[in-house]
């Protein structure tokens, strides 16, 4: 599938990129694409790159347009960000996404008609198919985090469990994003339903889905349904892990995915 805009006179043109900055960790030889989610940064993935970068492979973790120190920009529909992501590069050995980056390395995927993107895809917990009750309360909070960022203190109340250096993290990218790039990326794009593009996925994918008891975004029947569709796809819940599953249970997560890698 190529994604393309709606230009003047309903005519269909390519979308262009900005492009993005990036937080880079080890030598290789693998490559390794990390993208994070709405109201977040590159280097936030500081954990599991450094997880990767130790099993050899370079690292490579942009801040999408609108976010961290990237440009911001004129348009933020999901074809956008997409040759924002393609403009990075192809033949990456490992492609992570959490959220909106989940769903940006999947229409990735799925637009590279060469299959030269990624040999193996991962989503954490992606924001695939939201329901339109649910879709503007979700939206409101991430503008909102946008508009208005958590001190650190706030954060770890919120989140205990974390490491500190998530917290900082965490909080620091909410500072550096846009609100107007967040509220157009989520409210440009609606509705919110893009499942169907994992179905047609070639490329194994591992999803890695929040526990529902915790605020899940993925869910689990979606997985079920998935998995009976399209062979290339294995979905695993992370028990007892929230939205940010890598930030929740950090070692399990890497477990996984180097348990997929190999």
């Amino acid at each position: 599938m190529v994604l393309r805009n709606e230009g003047p006179d309903d005519a269909s043109v390519p979308p262009a990129a900005v492009p993005l900055a990036t937080t880079r960790w080890g030598a290789g030889p693998g490559r390794a694409l990390l993208l994070h989610g709405t109201v977040s940064a590159g280097a936030t993935w500081w954990q599991l790159a450094a997880t990767l970068a130790a099993d050899g492979y370079e690292v490579v973790a942009p801040d999408l347009r609108g976010h961290g120190t990237s440009p911001r920009a004129d348009s933020y529909l999901l074809a956008d960000h997409v040759a924002d992501v393609l403009a990075l590069g192809t033949g990456w050995d490992l492609v992570v996404g959490h959220g909106l980056g989940g769903l940006l390395g999947a229409l990735a995927a799925d637009s590279d008609s060469d299959r030269k993107f990624a040999r193996r895809l991962v989503l954490l917990d992606p924001a695939l198919d939201i329901p339109d009750d649910r879709f503007e309360a979700g939206a409101a909070a991430e503008i909102a985090e946008a508009a208005h960022p958590r001190s650190p203190r706030a954060v770890q109340a919120e989140h205990p469990a974390w490491d500190l250096r998530d917290v900082t993290a965490v909080a620091d990218a909410a500072k550096a994003a846009d609100a107007t790039a967040v509220a157009r990326t989520l409210r440009d794009n609606t509705p919110w339903r893009y499942t169907g593009v994992i179905s047609r996925l070639v490329v194994p994918t591992l999803v890695l889905s929040a526990d529902p008891a915790h605020g899940a975004l993925f869910p689990s029947p979606t997985g079920v349904e998935l998995m009976i569709r399209n062979p290339s796809v294995r979905v695993r819940m992370v028990v007892g892990a929230g939205h940010a599953v890598h930030r929740d249970r950090s070692a399990a997560v890497s477990a996984a995915i180097r348990s997929f890698l190999w």
